[in-house]
């Protein structure tokens, strides 16, 4: 038994995985009913089994395990205070798999013939990977505001090996507690005073953070005069990622009524029928609760071209975050999403539609 084909390291949970096998016993015309038995293995637990007949033009087993992978992955934002805010490692970014092949024929399963290494496979799509750096497609300047406590930059690391971040003229030292994470660095005004207490003031004009071999400079904007709107995304290489919305915002409400309707007239118990009471009408339509669904229109600052194609991976996003005295999952509602680029359109900003997930319900009547 052998392999011909196996996923690359790293391959992304969100496309296919495909293995391909191959075994002298499925051309054997002795073995009646061969099947080639894949056994899935995460976390040393035996979590499926796939069984397939050889193919009629090559006699290979081919196994496709992308669906039942990426069902043992999921990415939550769950931040602590400091630079170091999150790890996400096996099951929340990376996932380790071994693949374990049996034969049946004769309708009878064999022992195990082969064990394949264990593979890493990643949460991430449309991208490759580059090892023990940050993952993102932002550009290198960033404006933010000494207010902000969060704003996150993804770091990919391959091992258990420390790694510095040289942030605002500090150094934090990174050890990651397993390898193939994204280890999500907080490089906020915040975050820094509450590692390094009184690094910046609001007198800072700007600083730079420095890590993989990769140097962003951050600029202190003035405070927005709007309310400033802080989104956190899970970007396209499976790590969390920031954008600030401080232009003009729009709150509404989206409204849902359940009303019954009543007769204008009243008749009391002694048979009188009566169009008011104490000079009150009747009511005729009535409500009988209220569902309302907040909703944000928001809007960054101008934007470069590079940020424009950076940020389709927020609108793309399937988990987003909004900034707030709790951090708040929402949904972005718009549709379509333009690249635009300054040659056809000067700068622009980005408005987008943000969609609350509670429902409030009104008093019951």
């Amino acid at each position: 038994m052998i392999l011909n084909s196996s996923p690359a390291t790293y391959a992304s949970i969100n496309g296919d995985l495909v293995y391909v096998a191959y075994s002298v016993n499925s051309t054997d015309p002795t073995k009646l009913n061969y099947k080639y038995v894949g056994e899935l293995f995460i976390g040393g637990v035996k979590v499926f089994t796939s069984k397939v007949f050889p193919r009629p033009d090559n006699s290979r087993g081919i196994f496709n395990f992308g669906a039942v992978i990426r069902e043992y992955v999921a990415a939550k934002l769950s931040p602590v205070s400091g630079i170091k805010a999150q790890e996400l490692g096996q099951g929340a970014f990376a996932i380790d798999v071994v693949l374990k092949i049996k034969e049946e024929f004769s309708g009878t399963i064999g022992a195990v013939v082969m064990t394949d290494s264990t593979r890493t496979f990643t949460n991430q799509y449309d991208s490759v990977l580059t090892l023990n750096k940050p993952q993102s497609n932002r550009p290198l300047t960033i404006n933010l505001f000494f207010t902000n406590n969060r704003y996150y930059l993804p770091y990919f690391a391959t091992t258990t090996v420390a790694f510095n971040v040289v942030i605002a003229g500090n150094t934090k030292i990174i050890t990651p507690a397993v390898a193939n994470s994204i280890q999500l660095i907080n490089i906020s005004p915040g975050a820094i005073n509450a590692d390094y207490p009184g690094s910046l003031t609001s007198a800072t004009n700007s600083y730079t953070v420095a890590l993989g071999g990769v140097t962003y400079t951050v600029n202190l904007i003035c405070e927005p005069i709007y309310t400033n709107y802080t989104l956190h995304f899970l970007n396209k290489f499976g790590g969390f990622e920031s954008m600030c919305f401080s232009k003009v915002s729009r709150e509404s409400r989206e409204l849902e009524r359940k009303e019954w309707q009543q007769p204008e007239y009243r008749v009391n118990s002694a048979g009188i029928m009566t169009l008011d009471e104490n000079g009150i009408l009747h009511e005729q339509s009535s409500t009988f609760a209220v569902k309302s669904k907040k909703k944000l229109s928001i809007s960054t600052d101008l934007l470069s071209d590079q940020e424009y194609t950076w940020l389709a991976e927020l609108v793309t996003s399937p988990l987003v975050y909004l900034d707030g005295l709790f951090v708040t999952p929402v949904k972005i509602t718009n549709s379509s999403y333009e690249v635009k680029k300054y040659i056809n359109d000067k700068l622009t900003n980005l408005m987008l539609d943000i969609e609350f997930g509670s429902v409030t319900k009104s008093q019951f009547r």
